[in-house]
């Protein structure tokens, strides 16, 4: 009877260490201060997010109430319950454990000072779903911080630093581009994190004045074309006295490849283009067409759709202009043409959609799957655009939307991982331990080594108690009684 008795007992201190186990440990949370920063008569919103929850009662208290004029208070998820606003109080209950947020929505008063600040301090206690709150008290607590600052427009650094973000860097000098992107990184950490107008100014006017400055390399696109040309002619075709001209004209404008002025740069590549026009062909009355006639059919058998469009245009100028020269007298004319139109050939550009079409597959991807809407909304103009250059065979244009979407994608990620200095807090908070088992919550190890250390210390207890009562039966219990040796004489 003892020995059942003794293993009842520890059963029952097995069972309460479980019930310990399942009511103290808590769900792993955890959630650190949150603080931004708001201008008179704004408005901020804080979110609390919560899941896996049937209730939520609490308190909001505020280190300075001065610095807000209005709260409005809303829930979503749980349906029962009120909000007292005198007292700052809510309590919302359910029968079924849902997500919920709560949102605050704080108007800055506007009669605050710069450098004011306000904590606001989220109070409560959750339930699960048999809607029971802990026998005791077992509060937690969010806060987050709103700091006022001075109201600041950032339209012009925004303005800039768009235009800064559309200039091509193999268009200007080393130098001066370096020092745009020092000023453009200034600028944009300017506008995520300055406090005063005066910062904001700043760093606009600095942006300002690196555009202003940039420099030019030399243009040599004319030059290397005039130098195709005459490298596509043969001397034995010409005279010597025009073969001699156009040859110290080619050198010359070889030369130019190194000018950094752009006067003497288009010097050198008007006097090539009026040798190569110069030329005479020793083939009197006898043109040649043979090389024309091939460049102009290879042009003809190529698929607009394939090219840039600015590389096209310059095909297109060229067959043309190759076209017309089958009706000249002038062989140079007729050369000139055939070379010209074999470079616009080589230097079209395949169009390539392949960066702005996964650009758009991301972005679409991720709003869909993070459902942060605000940012998504202000970008449907710059997405509709990127499509649209889908169809543009300009391959800058798709290289700028390609640059912009995926700077886009950047500032949807930043702004759902963090938007501290912008008008709305995003607190993310799952349910933290309440006082029931919600066993889905625990660690399942955790709760195998429980259940072990358990098993293991009944084990021990029986082994004991076997012992136990063993020792005790085969001890000699029988009780003494008096004895006289005197009785053994009679």
């Amino acid at each position: 009877m003892r020995m059942k008795k003794s293993i009842r007992i520890i059963f029952a201190l097995m069972l309460a260490a479980v019930i310990v186990f399942c009511t103290s440990i808590p769900a792993f949370a955890t959630v650190s201060p949150t603080k931004t920063n708001a201008y008179a008569g704004q408005i901020v919103t804080l979110k609390y997010n919560y899941s896996g929850i049937a209730g939520i009662k609490g308190t909001f208290t505020y280190s300075d109430s001065n610095v807000f004029s209005n709260v409005k208070f809303q829930i979503d998820g749980l349906v029962l319950g009120e909000y007292n606003a005198s007292k700052n109080t809510f309590a919302y209950f359910g029968t079924n454990e849902v997500n919920c947020t709560i949102t605050l929505k704080l108007t800055v008063s506007s009669g605050v000072k710069i450098g004011d600040k306000c904590t606001v301090t989220l109070k409560y206690e959750t339930t699960g779903a048999d809607g029971m709150a802990p026998s005791v008290p077992d509060y937690k607590y969010d806060t987050a911080t709103i700091t006022v600052v001075e109201k600041i427009d950032s339209s012009a650094l925004r303005s800039l630093i768009e235009q800064a973000e559309g200039l091509k860097k193999s268009l200007y000098t080393t130098n001066t581009w370096a020092n745009l992107e020092t000023a453009l990184n200034n600028a944009k950490s300017a506008l995520n994190n300055a406090t005063t107008q005066s910062e904001i100014n700043v760093a606009a006017q600095s942006l300002r004045d690196a555009i202003n400055n940039l420099e030019k390399l030399p243009n040599y696109t004319e030059l290397e074309k005039q130098i195709k040309i005459a490298e596509a002619l043969k001397k034995e075709d010409y005279t010597d006295k025009t073969w001699g001209v156009l040859s110290v004209a080619l050198e010359a404008a070889k030369t130019a490849r190194n000018y950094k002025n752009q006067t003497d740069i288009d010097t050198a590549t008007k006097n090539l283009k009026n040798a190569i026009a110069g030329l005479v062909s020793i083939y009197e009355g006898k043109l040649k067409f043979d090389e024309l006639n091939r460049q102009i059919a290879i042009a003809e058998g190529l698929s607009e759709n394939d090219y840039d469009v600015k590389s096209w245009d310059v095909l297109k100028t060229a067959l043309a202009k190759a076209k017309t020269a089958k009706s000249s007298k002038n062989q140079p004319e007729i050369d000139s043409a055939a070379a010209e139109l074999k470079s616009a050939i080589e230097g079209l550009v395949k169009i390539n959609y392949n960066r702005l079409s996964s650009a758009l597959q991301a972005i679409d991807d991720y709003i869909k799957s993070n459902k942060f809407l605000n940012l998504w909304n202000e970008s449907q103009g710059l997405m509709q655009d990127a499509k649209d250059a889908l169809t543009s065979r300009d391959q800058q244009k798709v290289d700028d939307y390609s640059q912009k979407l995926e700077n886009l994608l950047i500032q949807l990620k930043k702004a759902v991982a963090d938007m501290a200095g912008t008008d709305s807090i995003i607190i993310e908070k799952p349910i933290v331990g309440d006082d029931y088992c919600n066993v889905k919550t625990h660690p399942i190890w955790i709760i195998l080594l429980w259940i072990s250390f358990a098993a293991n210390l009944v084990f021990a207890a029986l082994i004991v108690m076997y012992f136990y009562t063993k020792k005790k039966k085969t001890t000699d219990d029988t009780p003494l009684v008096d004895y006289d040796i005197s009785d053994d004489a009679e």
